[in-house]
């Protein structure tokens, strides 16, 4: 087939690849332990679904605004007002798919061939899109012996690359690192000064137990876009939904973008959301019960992997995932991952999907049922053994 170069550049994200073919596995009846995807086992608040069912049963099964029905986008700002002590409204709202919103940030500031920086490890999407637009995606590798926090001289050597834009990630997927605020000051600051955009993917921000957050929303928007998403905090990732906020005029932008794309989100999902976020208290209760049970299985899973002989991987500060070091295995990324899943039967992410330099990493995920995660951990721990070379 003749196909564009666009067509030709596409990757598509590891972990969907793992997931379909340990579905594979699966219909001949084999049981799978699925560490590879976020898919948190949390139920969504009762209202989130009944709002969506009453919605459904309304009949609103129609178009709404492209940026997302108003009255959402209201509630959008009113709740990252209380959290950040900030005065959004509406208009700096616009409702979209967080992953659509990764390519989207970038392809409205960035042309094919132009330059943007990523701290690595980076989320699959980051290379994805930029594969398929044809960026130029530079990646700054954190180091684990600082736990994959973000410095100031890795800010200073992202700088000296000369993007026209910086994406960054805190809380961070894979390594659940939360950056400090004084690494998040400079370079708000330094690009500032050079006009460099910059755009966070604030995915997680919810998520943190280890550290007190500080989002991008604490500061100017005028060079800051900031997109965050509600399929990990309520346990919906099928409903596809998050938000992007930023300075009225790039808002205007993505609302076309949504137009042109998808043209708009389904009502029902976008009502179901906005009456699970309309009581600030319900809404903080939910996410702050969820992070304790994250946070005390990450505890005890960090424990057994750094007390096993083998293994071993940082402290994570938020989110579900732990980025294993399997370096003394004497097996790469590829292959520890292949046979956990086709000899063991657990389904897990090579390192090497979140940046060129994590061959000898795995990311697990510990957000599924409790006992699947725990036997998982168990099997990669005794299997590292056994496959020692």
């Amino acid at each position: 087939m003749n196909l564009s170069r666009t067509a030709k550049n596409l990757v598509g994200q590891e972990m969907f690849k793992v997931l379909d073919r340990a579905k594979e596995i699966e219909l001949s009846g084999t049981k799978i332990y699925h560490l590879e995807l976020g898919q948190p086992r949390f139920k969504p608040p009762k209202q989130l679904i009944s709002s969506t069912i009453e919605s459904l049963n309304s009949g609103e099964i129609g178009y709404s605004s492209s940026a997302g029905i108003e009255l959402f986008r209201s509630k959008i700002a009113s709740l990252v007002n209380q959290f950040y002590s900030t005065n959004f409204d509406c208009k700096d709202v616009c409702v979209s798919n967080t992953n659509l919103s990764i390519s989207q940030s970038l392809s409205l500031i960035l042309n094919p061939g132009d330059s943007f920086v990523s701290f690595s490890p980076s989320f699959p999407t980051y290379f994805a899109s930029a594969s398929f637009f044809n960026f130029n995606m530079i990646e700054v590798n954190l180091s684990i012996k600082n736990d994959f926090h973000l410095t100031i001289n890795d800010i200073k050597k992202a700088l000296s690359k000369n993007p026209k834009l910086v994406l960054i990630n805190s809380a961070n997927n894979p390594t659940g690192a939360v950056y400090d605020k004084s690494s998040i000051d400079f370079l708000v600051s330094e690009c500032a000064k050079r006009g460099i955009w910059i755009v966070s993917d604030e995915t997680y921000s919810f998520l943190t137990y280890g550290k007190k957050y500080h989002s991008f929303l604490e500061y100017k928007l005028n060079n800051i876009i900031v997109i965050s998403s509600f399929s990990k905090i309520f346990s919906i990732p099928g409903f596809r939904l998050g938000y992007v906020i930023s300075n009225k005029k790039i808002i205007e932008k993505f609302t076309l973008s949504n137009s042109t794309l998808i043209s708009c989100h389904p009502i029902y999902n976008q009502n179901g959301i906005m009456h699970a976020i309309s009581d600030f208290n319900e809404y903080s209760d939910y996410i702050k019960n969820n992070n304790n049970l994250i946070e005390s299985l990450s505890k005890k899973i960090v424990k057994k992997i750094n007390e096993s002989s083998l293994l071993s991987c940082a402290i994570p500060q938020s989110a579900f995932y732990i980025f294993i070091d399997i370096s003394k295995i004497g097996l790469n990324d590829i292959q520890f991952s292949t046979i956990l899943l086709e000899k063991y039967n657990v389904a897990v992410t090579p390192g090497r999907s979140f940046g060129k330099k994590y061959k000898n990493y795995i990311r697990i995920s510990i957000c599924g049922n409790t006992d699947d995660v725990i036997k998982g951990i168990n099997i990669i721990i005794n299997a590292s053994d056994e496959l020692k070379k």
